[in-house]
């Protein structure tokens, strides 16, 4: 079958995946972002749907000759791509980081579940998406897959698993590729097929990789920490996403959102979070459809012996928004991103032809704190953080 993506241009797939692609547990992802919002200041980026993104890996995996696997091998680990993502909730890392936070829930975990119907107390009749059930299963064992090998595929209890969870794999090498096109940073994509086209894996390395592919990572590396520079200091980006996680905490903590509702689209999430009250129905109009807040605070904290660190995401929101709420700033939210990796990672590899290992990178770990709200800024957002912390420092006195 063919394919017309926006970054590789027109690529061929196997014939076999054409049901899978129907499957309602990945059509789903073309009503899910590749990042978590719909950023009027990143609008390219903020169009890529999940669907579109998988479609990307697989066009990757397809290049690599995969020589450690067999044929049933071959066609389970493109099976199990289709679906690496199924369990992404709407809003991607906003609702999964308070899932996460309150219930231990993350969407690589719930993959085997959803595919065996018991994601749900009523799995088999779950209208899981547009009305209709999971149909993975029956669809994989219909076109000749080996569903067995792709669950084991998906718990990593199996060497290509690598190649799809790994530090460096099909998913991630797209995901920076796509996220920097779509930010407007053009790149020669031969840097990426070169690198899926080496990739390996087996039992005992945590990635197949030969040194002579130094270079080709290291451009990587830095094609996902500039993506991720942007993503992550995009003031109108953040802002909004602090208005939607403020929204989706109050939703699980009062009841109105369960974990079991992590499925819903980001348009339904929408609509869940618009009947929850009145009052949200205006901030949601008002915050997130209407202007977005401006950015009253940013701190970015390195020292890991910082008390700051051992407080709760969520306590550091509300003590974020208590501050600002102090200095009279109108409508106040908090916002913090736990960086581990987020910038920086260290990718470990074992080239296949000598057996020697080599790394690149090191891995970030910091924490970023935001402050949003109305108004206009008195001073700016960089002095506004340092004087959190010495408020904050001052309350743990």
């Amino acid at each position: 079958m063919i394919i017309y993506d926006t970054l590789y241009g027109k690529f061929n797939l196997p014939a076999f995946l054409g049901p899978l692609l129907n499957a309602p547990e990945f059509r789903r992802l073309t009503e899910v972002r590749l990042i978590n919002i719909n950023s009027p200041t990143l609008s390219g980026l903020a169009e890529v749907r999940r669907y579109s993104h998988t479609l990307g890996v697989l066009r990757l995996a397809v290049l690599n000759p995969l020589l450690n696997f067999g044929d049933d091998e071959f066609r389970a680990l493109l099976a199990s791509i289709i679906v690496h993502d199924v369990g992404t909730p709407a809003f991607a890392h906003l609702f999964e980081y308070q899932l996460n936070d309150r219930f231990d829930w993350n969407h690589e975990a719930v993959l085997p579940s959803v595919l065996t119907k018991q994601h749900h107390v009523d799995g088999s009749i779950n209208q899981f998406y547009a009305s209709r059930v999971p149909m993975f299963e029956k669809l994989c064992r219909t076109s000749g897959i080996d569903f067995v090998t792709v669950l084991k595929i998906l718990e990593r209890r199996h060497p290509a698993s690598k190649l799809v969870f790994g530090s460096v794999d099909f998913d991630n090498l797209d995901n920076v590729a796509r996220m920097s096109w779509m930010l407007g940073n053009r790149f020669d994509l031969g840097i990426v097929f070169e690198l899926a086209a080496s990739l390996g894996a087996d039992s005992t390395a945590p990635v197949l990789l030969p040194e002579k592919q130094r270079g080709n990572l290291e451009e990587w590396a830095a094609l996902r920490r500039r993506a991720y520079e942007v993503i992550v200091f995009d003031g109108p980006t953040v802002a909004g996403q602090a208005v939607l996680s403020t929204l989706i905490r109050e939703a699980l903590e009062t009841g109105i959102l369960s974990v079991m509702d992590w499925n819903y689209t980001d348009y339904e999430l929408i609509n869940v979070l618009r009947d929850m009250s009145s009052e949200a129905k205006t901030r949601l109009q008002r915050d997130f459809f209407g202007p977005l807040p401006q950015m009253h605070l940013l701190m970015h904290v390195k020292d890991k012996a910082h008390p700051i660190f051992g407080v709760s995401k969520n306590q550091l929101t509300r003590l974020i928004a208590e501050f600002l709420k102090e200095r009279r700033v109108p409508h106040p939210y908090g916002y913090c991103l736990r960086d581990k990796g987020t910038f920086e990672k260290q990718i470990i590899a074992i080239d296949p032809e000598t057996g020697s290992k080599w790394s690149v990178g090191t891995t970030s770990d910091s924490l970023i704190l935001y402050g949003f709200g109305g108004g206009s800024c008195r001073q700016s957002p960089e002095k506004m953080g340092s004087h959190f912390l010495n408020w904050f420092e001052g309350r743990q006195c």
